[in-house]
């Protein structure tokens, strides 16, 4: 009951008319999950080629925000990830993404883990790099995309399809186009020195166009000249370019091809090796088949294809140049795969140069061959059974040799099993199966060595501050499907993948997400060696004055990570007039000569928690002789980017 007083006043109320509330209990909005995704009891490797542990993982805003016993935390998602291995998104080095429809769902390379594809292979990036990647943001993508700068298409937009020499401005304007495409955010030089007219450039000139990236610390991706007869000569060539145009030479899908060259995956390596040993760094990429693909047109000697497919056709029907063509292909061929029937042509039911041969009243392979490039009026798709398991064994087995797919995102039903198959195939047939080597290290391949090799400082490894690219799959079911006679069928085994934070793979299809990003390269982005099992630490102090004038912050850092663990620890603190940042919790610490980037949370002015990756650069291609330069990302905001006057920490 209301005392006498209160009764009194509402008595009073109710006769002046006042309608009071009715009285409730408070309304208290429900308070906001701390993280959008955990990724609980799985077993995590982080990318860095230790073993794994487990442990659950939190995503929030895109990026890996916490990882440790996250039971308590509040999520608007849970993902209970038991007896299942957890890694960061699988990066592809080599692939040839169609950009078009097939990109918007990336199925083929989703089903594969795959969070991040390159493209441009084999020389063929454009040189307009700011068009690409506008381009490449307006599309639908299911996966992240990077743009590399093509050698072959810069040689070829400058001195044609003919076999001839530049001049001194031929060659000045090449190396234009490759810096501008370096500034503008290209991954790296690609490079196809097997095809033409790239085939055409000399050694000399190919450094003297490529060295217009040294600047930028990256590296030169090349299909070499010859991957037959002359396999360890060309690798002398591949180490004698990125030396002397001070890249790192990384020699993309490699193998031995022919019979008579099996073994030869020893010498490359050594000589690789014998490159690092001497301060260059030095690696390579393989997918896990002992088939290559390619056009057909590749076994016509290059002089018959000078000025392109038009003039190649014309001397086709040259009755004195057709027979010499045809005994060049010839010797190409057996010496490349052996037997003419380890040459198949998927788009024309698989039928091989044995067949075609029969089919053209017993001709020669290369008549064979000729044949068929008129019946099509120019190129088509080839798979060729070159190589030797013992030679893909030891590319396999190299800890400087990452994977690739030479394949990547594809709805074709007549390609090679590559563009379905490499990564699970890896994990499935090669580790558990073969044991060629243990997950940690496959993963490794996969992950953090591939992403040191292009200079990337956000991806590859699982840590807090990371992007949120993670796969999630089966060690007990993962395993290739894809054939050489039925190449589209997706893999199996890969539960869930999530691209930039986004659950873009579940249940064995894609979300449609539309999660992807195109890629940009920034400036303190080197390629450099992973730092594995090494123990590392950072000091700076001083104060950024960012370029674009928005006032002076002060920098204080000094961080550490032992070789065995998971996180980096000290101290990292960011203030200014409008911005204060303390990192509450730091995730990857990564050092080169003259450059270190670490990850981490931080809390920001007001209590609020955000993830952020730093970078100090010495080496920095935008900044002046002698000067650091500093690079803030926090969340989702533009990045802070300044000189740094360092002061005693």
């Amino acid at each position: 009951m209301l005392g006498t007083k209160a009764g009194q006043r509402l008595a009073a109320a109710a006769a002046a008319g006042v309608v009071w509330p009715l009285l409730a209990p408070p309304a208290y909005a429900a308070p906001e999950p701390e993280l959008d995704v955990v990724i609980q009891h799985g077993t995590v490797f982080d990318g860095s080629g230790r073993p794994g542990r487990v442990a659950d993982v939190g995503l929030k805003d895109g990026h890996v925000f916490r990882i440790g016993d996250l039971g308590h935390v509040s999520a608007r998602r849970r993902y209970d990830a038991a007896g299942l291995y957890v890694t960061p998104g699988f990066i592809d080095l080599h692939a040839h993404t169609e950009t078009g429809r097939p990109l918007a769902s990336a199925r083929s390379s989703l089903s594969q883990g795959v969070t991040t594809e390159t493209l441009g292979a084999d020389g063929g990036g454009t040189s307009d790099i700011t068009r690409e990647l506008a381009r490449l943001q307006s599309i639908e993508k299911g996966i992240n995309v990077a743009p590399y700068v093509g050698f072959n298409s810069v040689w070829e937009a400058v001195m044609g399809e003919s076999d001839k020499r530049p001049s001194a401005a031929q060659l000045a304007r090449m190396r234009h186009l490759v810096k501008s495409a370096m500034r503008q955010g290209a991954w790296g030089v690609s490079s196809g020195l097997g095809y033409t007219p790239a085939a055409y450039a000399r050694t000399g000139e190919v450094v003297g166009v490529v060295r217009a990236a040294r600047q930028w610390r990256t590296f030169f991706s090349d299909h070499m000249r010859d991957e037959t007869n002359g396999v360890v000569k060309s690798t002398r060539e591949e180490i004698s370019i990125g030396k002397a145009a001070g890249l790192m030479p990384e020699i993309t899908h490699m193998k031995v091809a022919g019979p008579r060259n099996w073994g030869k995956s020893a010498n490359m390596l050594r000589l690789l090796s014998q490159a690092r040993a001497t301060g260059t760094h030095a690696g390579g990429d393989v997918y896990p088949y002992t088939a290559a693909s390619t056009g057909l047109s590749f076994y016509v000697p290059g002089w018959a294809q000078d000025g392109g497919t038009k003039r190649m056709l014309a001397r086709f029907t040259d009755p004195k140049l057709r027979p010499r063509i045809a005994k060049e292909i010839t010797a190409f061929v057996t010496d490349d795969v052996g037997k003419p029937g380890n040459v198949t042509l998927p788009t024309l039911r698989n039928k091989s140069i044995a067949d075609f041969m029969a089919q053209y009243g017993n001709v020669s392979i290369g008549e064979a061959v000729i044949r068929v490039l008129e019946a099509n009026r120019g190129d088509i798709i080839a798979v060729m059974h070159i190589g030797s398991e013992a030679d893909l064994a030891n590319f396999i087995r190299d800890p400087y040799v990452a994977f690739s797919s030479d394949g990547g995102v594809t709805e074709s039903a007549q390609t090679h099993p590559r563009a379905y198959g490499s990564y699970p195939r890896v994990l499935g047939r090669y580790v558990r199966e073969k044991g060629l080597l243990s997950w940690e290290e496959a993963i490794r391949k996969m992950t953090g060595l591939p992403a040191t090799m292009l200079g990337m400082v956000d991806r590859g490894f699982l840590a807090e501050g990371m992007a949120a690219d993670v796969t999630v799959f089966d060690p007990a079911t993962i395993i290739d499907r894809a054939t050489f006679t039925r190449p589209k069928q997706y893999s199996s085994g890969v539960r869930w993948v999530f691209v930039n934070g986004r659950l873009a793979f579940a249940d064995g299809r894609p979300t449609r997400a539309n999660a992807g990003q195109a890629l940009r390269r920034a400036s303190n982005m080197p390629t450099r060696p992973q730092n594995v099992r090494s123990i590392l630490s950072a000091t700076v102090a001083g104060t950024v004055k960012p370029v674009n004038d928005s006032g002076a912050l002060a920098l204080s850092v000094k961080v550490a990570q032992s070789a065995d663990a998971d996180a980096a620890t000290g101290r990292l603190v960011v203030t200014g007039r409008n911005i204060s940042l303390h990192a509450v919790r730091l995730g990857k610490l990564q050092k080169a000569h003259g450059w270190f980037s670490v990850t981490g949370v931080g809390k920001l002015r007001g209590g609020a928690e955000r993830a952020f990756v730093l970078t100090v650069d010495e080496q920095d291609p935008l900044g002046e002789p002698g000067e650091k330069r500093v690079t803030i990302h926090i969340g989702r905001e533009p990045r802070i980017y300044g000189a740094l006057k360092t002061s005693s920490p």
